[in-house]
């Protein structure tokens, strides 16, 4: 194994005229580490040591494979794998787009944004598991909800990785966690990050390791990432989605199946709460949970199963919320025009700052811009007016 190996590498490092030396100054390996792979006397190399070689000579992914099967070291998943269960049969969203990014060469970030059940663990979930081929070195997986501390964050996913005594400052553990990633292939994912500044120390310039994360809020502080913003889905995705929770009780009832996809706003998570009721009562037909959720002021009790809840998922987009955002989303949900100029008056609030405010309940994934104001679905608002303790609005007659 050992000479095959010292074969396949002088034959990469040769066809770019590259000497020992220049390897070893690009690699971090010492020239003696080189030449003694080169001919046979280290006999197997360790997968991070090719990986240093690998990135050092450039070698694409089909390369890069050549090369640790030269080793004997290409067998898949040898890493920690971390990640939930896959969420087989996604509709109406993009996954390969995601997966290309997170293969190619150059910065390696894909940020998953998107409102309260839209499905974005869900579609990460599902990227992970699809590339898990590509980052044999660990697919580590954290859900960072509740975690605001940045050392956290790093010491967890050193963890993960195998360091048993972690560093003491945060610049020691994101250098350590760098090094790391750009020496090795891992995929890095972080569910509902919560600001740029947990992701920053985990970025790095390397080509091995990529980083797939999901957020409430859009994190625009982040240049070099790939953004993905999840919108609800389509009538005809949302019809699918249920359609195959249930089967063929949705085409024999399409009046109800209208009323019953209405009221879930086109939310991956609300559809599958309302599919899941209906397949766990056979008897019972689709009229009736249309009945339960044309109840407004009942819906969102009813869209709950399990630890499936869309008020839970609503609570957490809110929580975070600034005090006066969080304001002003209470009395938006009273208001059914969602104008500025309008709102302006109404809230007697100066309309820069009004619009700050809106920019914030934006990027907070809570409402959504249109060409003459904004839009909150009704699942939102239907939160927004229970929530009690503020000071509310008249709506307008």
């Amino acid at each position: 194994m050992g000479p095959a190996f010292g074969v396949v590498l002088r034959g990469y490092r040769t066809t770019l005229g590259m000497t020992q030396e220049e390897l070893a100054d690009r690699s971090g390996l010492s020239v003696r580490a080189i030449r003694n792979l080169e001919i046979g006397r280290t006999e197997r190399p360790q997968r991070q040591s090719i990986t240093l070689l690998a990135t050092a000579l450039h070698l694409t992914e089909p390369d890069h494979a050549n090369l640790l099967a030269a080793a004997g070291r290409n067998h898949p998943h040898q890493g920690r794998c971390e990640l939930p269960p896959d969420v087989p049969g996604l509709v109406g969203r993009d996954a390969d787009t995601i997966i290309h990014m997170l293969t190619t060469p150059g910065p390696r970030l894909a940020l998953v944004t998107g409102g309260p059940g839209v499905g974005r663990t869900a579609l990460a979930t599902h990227v992970a598991h699809r590339v898990r081929d590509r980052f044999p070195d660990g697919q580590v997986y954290a859900d960072l909800d509740g975690t605001s501390s940045v050392d956290a964050v790093l010491g967890r996913v050193l963890r993960s990785l195998g360091t048993t005594h972690l560093p003491t400052t945060r610049d020691e553990r994101a250098s350590l966690l760098r090094a790391d990633l750009a020496a090795r292939r891992v995929l890095v994912v972080l569910d509902n990050v919560a600001s740029e500044a947990q992701l920053r120390p985990l970025l790095t310039t390397g080509a091995a390791s990529a980083v797939l994360a999901t957020s409430r809020r859009e994190l625009v502080a982040l240049p070099g990432a790939y953004p993905v913003r999840l919108d609800p889905l389509t009538d005809d995705e949302a019809r699918e989605l249920v359609f195959r929770l249930v089967g063929h009780r949705i085409p024999a009832a399409p009046q109800a199946t209208r009323a019953v996809l209405d009221a879930c706003a086109g939310l991956p998570l609300a559809l599958h709460i309302a599919g899941t009721w209906l397949a766990a009562r056979p008897h019972r037909p689709v009229a009736d949970l249309a009945t339960l959720l044309a109840d407004r002021d009942l819906v969102l009790d009813r869209l709950s199963v399990a630890d499936l809840s869309m008020r839970a998922s609503i609570a957490a987009h809110v929580a975070v919320l600034r005090p006066d955002e969080r304001w002003l989303l209470h009395q938006l949900g009273h208001l059914p025009v969602l104008r500025p100029v309008e709102l302006s008056r109404r809230l007697a609030m100066v309309e820069p700052a009004l619009r700050d405010g809106l920019d914030g309940l934006t990027q907070a994934n809570l409402l959504a811009p249109l060409t003459q104001g904004y839009r909150m679905n009704h699942l939102v608002r239907r939160y927004a007016r229970e929530e009690g303790g503020l000071p509310r609005l008249r709506a307008a007659t």
